[in-house]
This record gives structure tokens, C-alpha cells and sequence, in this order.
């Protein structure tokens, strides 16, 4: 193993996160949103780009890239009756991530979202990159989803 290799997985570090929030929807108008193309409509800048297969679908071993720093992405499982997605999110400069979204029915017109992030983080800045995934900064980012996830389903009612 080469020594430049070798320093970076001995910088490697890892953590884990889960958080919720509650939407006024039911779990099926959810869970779109928390596909590669349902998350055009409420993360900015988000511009998925398809590796395999050609277009992107929400299904099983869709790999597409998207983001700067470019970061390869890879649907690894959706079960549309338990409406969760798992996916696994490469940066080869930086950090690996396994992202697991439950989008789970708490009455009939309300749903419970979790978003379980475990990022490991490695090289020079696995430190700075791991700040974002603090309690107080992943508590943000979840409510920042469910700002965002309810403008979009106010401005989807309001097209009815």
C-alpha cells in the first residue's frame, strides 16, 4: 500500500446520524420526494446526471452522479411499500456516505420522515467535512428538509 493511501485511511473517521421530521401528507405523496428526480423540486442546485441505466429511475442499482465536488451515487435498494430508499454516496477525495430514508405513515394524512446518514470521511479534511454531521448541524439540515419539503407540497397543493 502506498504511503499516501496508507495516511489517508489512517485519517479515516466515521459517524453516524438519524433524524426526523413530520410532513401533512401521507407517505406515498412522500416518498417521491426523496428520489434523484424528486429532489430537484426542493434541493437547490440538485442536477442529477445518469450513469447507468441511461436515464435515471428510482430502482434498485441506478448509479448517477451529480454535485462539485462530483460525487457518484447508487440507488442500493427502494421498497415502495415500506417506502424506503438506501443509497451510497462516493467522493473518492473525500468521504463515502450510506443514506437510508423511511418514509413511514403516522395517520392517514400525515407521515414521519427519518434520514439516517453514516459518513466516513477521510484524507486532509475529515474533520471539517464530519463538522456538518454534528448534533446541532444535522438537526439543522433536517429541519431545513422539512421547510423545504413543505413548500413543495403547499405549492403542489396549491396546483389542484
Amino acid at each position: 500500500m502506498t504511503t499516501a493511501i496508507q495516511s489517508a485511511l489512517e485519517r479515516a473517521r466515521q459517524v453516524q446520524c438519524v433524524g426526523s421530521f413530520d410532513l401533512e401528507c401521507d407517505a406515498e405523496t412522500a416518498f417521491p420526494f426523496f428520489s434523484p428526480e424528486g429532489e430537484r423540486e426542493w434541493v437547490s442546485g440538485w442536477d442529477p446526471k445518469p450513469l447507468f441505466p441511461e436515464q435515471i429511475v428510482f430502482d434498485r442499482d441506478t448509479v448517477f452522479r451529480e454535485g462539485a465536488p462530483e460525487a457518484i451515487w447508487t440507488i442500493v435498494d427502494v421498497d415502495w411499500r415500506a417506502h424506503r430508499v438506501e443509497y451510497v454516496r462516493f467522493v473518492p477525495a473525500s468521504h463515502s456516505a450510506h443514506i437510508i430514508v423511511k418514509v413511514e405513515a403516522t395517520d392517514w394524512c400525515r407521515c414521519q420522515v427519518t434520514v439516517s446518514y453514516t459518513v466516513t470521511a477521510f484524507g486532509e479534511n475529515a474533520a471539517t467535512l464530519l463538522d456538518a454531521f454534528s448534533k446541532p448541524a444535522y438537526a439543522a439540515k433536517m429541519q431545513d428538509w422539512k421547510r423545504r419539503t413543505i413548500a413543495v407540497l403547499a405549492n403542489h397543493k396549491s396546483r389542484r
